[in-house]
């Protein structure tokens, strides 16, 4: 019996998730796919996601499997142009103690998280498709296929 269910272990679905552990709410993560996609669909976390990620207790193995990003060459007809960094370094840091994006692939923030989970005492259970619910005076009832 869980009190929380979570569909999909994607990085928001995993970070809600390690929330919830650290909480002591008991949370099931549920992922169709066999595992934790081998992707990456964004590439980096932006400052205020890192801040959220340190909260969540893995912000030093994110900083550990990341970097800044590299900078940007401009081409044209094969000829190098010159060169530009993709993001401009804030000068003034504001209330955030990061200045840029951070580039870490989502594979790698998914693998990490995932630890943290099971770390909490959490688990994931791959391979599992939500195809209905029901709700009745007790409770939820999921249906997976």
């Amino acid at each position: 019996m869980y009190d929380v269910l979570v569909i999909g272990a994607g990085p928001t679905g995993l970070a809600l998730a390690v929330d919830l552990a650290r909480r002591g709410v008991r949370a099931l993560v549920v992922e169709r796919a066999e595992g934790l996609f081998p992707g990456s669909r964004g590439k980096g976390v932006q400052p205020r996601t890192r801040e959220v990620l340190d909260d969540l207790g893995v912000g030093e193995a994110i900083a550990a499997a990341g970097g800044p990003y590299p900078v940007a060459m401009v081409w044209q007809d094969g000829v190098r142009q010159g060169e530009h960094q993709m993001f401009d370094d804030s000068e003034e840091p504001g209330d955030s103690p990061y200045r840029e994006p951070w580039m870490v692939p989502q594979w790698r923030t998914q693998q990490i998280l995932a630890a943290r989970l099971a770390e909490l005492g959490g688990e994931v259970a791959f391979g599992r498709e939500l195809v209905g619910i029901t709700q009745d005076g007790e409770g939820v009832t999921a249906d997976f296929a």
